[in-house]
């Protein structure tokens, strides 16, 4: 699950760019069906391409499936016990308890990020395209930064393209929580994202699905800066500073890459009711401005492009 403060960047890739407006109004207009089989039938007639039935899968799902928050603050205590003979029967009666969690999903059209996740392979599996489920650790909000986690808390997935992995996470897709309500709002960023940059919110507990030449250890993604919608919606790059937590100073800098004249920067300070607006000077590209940061140590400090959040900040 998201919450209002994690949203996420823009990215360049080929692939992100092709048109999928066919494949999504077509597949808007199809029922809310009760099965994964019915779905991946319809897929299949409809679709020829990979490309195009991945896309119809991780359509249909932010579409039909709602974000379950009962469930994720108050979890159903499910102990789940089972024998087996031999390494076959084991991984069988395994894959038994993940196809009835893609069935419930599908029954209830609610679930938490497993429910997405299973729901997405299993679809995928009935379309003969690979796909594994990813476990690992997101980043919801400022309160993150710094903190390691320990445990993970997060499922999204990866499906093979043309002989090369791609990231899909139909959750944080689907919508995000507001005011503790749960709010369906389509996030294109969340099919094919760049690795690099879902690294800023997804790290994966097994490094190898990192999908990066240059892995980051989870205290470096602890120590990132939480970077939201305003950054995701104008494509800009952060120059600096690039620590989530920063020191107090008279006035920080912050440096930040295709940043335009036309862009409003303001920003709040956490417990804060009014906000600020940035006086922003340009050269090269860069949009330049300082926060008089002297008097604000452990705090939080919250950055706003164009009136969405864009950085999110510890002041120790």
């Amino acid at each position: 699950m998201r919450s209002f403060f994690v949203f996420f960047f823009l990215i360049n890739s080929a692939i992100f760019a092709q048109d999928y407006s066919l494949v999504d109004a077509k597949v808007k207009r199809y029922p809310t069906y009760s099965s994964a089989q019915q779905l991946a039938t319809k897929i299949n007639a409809d679709f020829k391409t990979d490309t195009d039935k991945i896309r119809a899968v991780f359509i249909w799902l932010t579409e039909n499936i709602r974000y379950d928050l009962e469930e994720y603050y108050r979890p159903s205590t499910k102990q789940i016990s089972f024998q087996y003979k031999n390494e076959a029967e084991k991984q069988l009666k395994l894959q038994q308890i993940k196809d009835q969690i893609a069935d419930e999903t599908f029954k209830n059209k609610k679930s938490v990020c497993e429910g997405y996740a299973q729901s997405f392979k299993k679809i995928c599996d009935l379309l003969t395209i690979e796909a594994v489920i990813i476990k690992g650790y997101a980043r919801n909000s400022s309160d993150d930064i710094g903190t390691i986690a320990t445990t993970t808390n997060h499922a999204w997935n990866a499906v093979k393209v043309d002989s090369t992995w791609q990231l899909v996470d139909a959750t944080w897709a689907a919508g995000y929580e507001i005011n503790n309500q749960w709010k369906k709002h389509f996030t294109e960023y969340y099919f094919f994202p760049n690795p690099t940059e879902l690294l800023r919110s997804h790290l994966p507990e097994s490094a190898a699905w990192q999908l990066v030449q240059n892995r980051i250890s989870k205290a470096d993604f602890s120590n990132q800066p939480v970077i939201g919608q305003g950054f995701f919606s104008e494509n800009l790059e952060l120059i600096s500073p690039k620590k989530g937590i920063i020191s107090k100073a008279k006035n920080k800098e912050f440096k930040i890459l295709k940043l335009q004249t036309t862009d409003l920067v303001s920003y709040v300070f956490k417990n804060q009711k009014y906000g600020k607006k940035a006086t922003v000077t340009f050269k090269d590209d860069v949009g330049s401005f300082t926060i008089d940061l002297e008097n604000k140590k452990n705090t939080e400090l919250y950055i706003f492009i164009n009136n969405e959040i864009g950085l999110s900040y510890k002041i120790n």
